[in-house]
């Protein structure tokens, strides 16, 4: 079997010194690489380059992406070579890109390198989503995205999972963060959710699952 994991956080240039990203660590899509490749699956593991944590010498197949778009080619020049039994998308992606910078007179200013004794507006524009684009070059493989929510109840919560599923064509999402609470909610497309503590047993859920997709493929 082999699977493709993403995590880690991308970044999206404000000008070409500065970026946005946000706080993701790439622990858990890394904790979950070793889980499978120490039960002999084989893993390809694509980690965000400002990831705080980097394994020195991974039992699996580790490369390196910086924006949304750098990940989206990543994936597009593997898909050909490989066949994923499993797509785990946890990479923590930025939802908004940079379109425009104006200055406080309002006119638009070059996106090179703004200064800094100056006030500027920013208009940020969501990014694509990428996990919609999945299912297209992975038709058959078993494919999970992930949903870390700050705000919100369980039923809230549990409606933006469905949603993620219903529009990228999923089979689960994977639900954590504030939200959330300890551990993890596995919500699959009936709409049911299965709660794990810990990535070791996200791995134990996921595992015999794998199996049966590979049996069926």
């Amino acid at each position: 079997m082999k699977v493709l994991i993403t995590c880690g956080p991308s970044y999206e240039p404000i000008d070409e010194v500065r970026r946005m990203t946000n706080f993701s660590t790439g622990k858990l899509g890394l904790e979950l690489s070793f889980y499978f490749s120490n039960r002999g699956i084989e893993v390809v593991c694509l980690l965000g380059s400002l990831s705080s944590l980097r394994p020195a010498a991974p039992p699996f197949d580790l490369y390196l992406f910086d924006t949304n778009e750098g990940l989206w080619k990543e994936i597009k020049r593997l898909a050909p070579d490989h066949h994923f039994d499993g797509v785990f998308h946890a990479a923590a992606l930025c939802d908004f890109q940079v379109r425009e910078i104006v200055d406080q007179y309002g006119k638009g200013v070059l996106k090179t390198k703004i200064a800094s004794d100056r006030e500027y507006w920013i208009r940020v524009v969501p990014a694509p989503k990428l996990i919609e684009k999945l299912r297209a070059i992975f038709p058959k493989a078993l494919i999970a995205g992930w949903k870390y929510e700050v705000e919100g109840d369980h039923k809230t919560i549990l409606s933006r999972g469905m949603k993620q599923i219903e529009h990228s064509g999923t089979d689960y999402c994977v639900i954590n963060g504030p939200a959330y609470g300890l551990g993890y909610g596995i919500l699959n497309k009936e709409g049911r959710i299965i709660h794990v503590p810990s990535v070791e047993k996200l791995g134990d859920f996921f595992l015999p699952e794998l199996k049966l997709k590979e049996k069926s493929a």
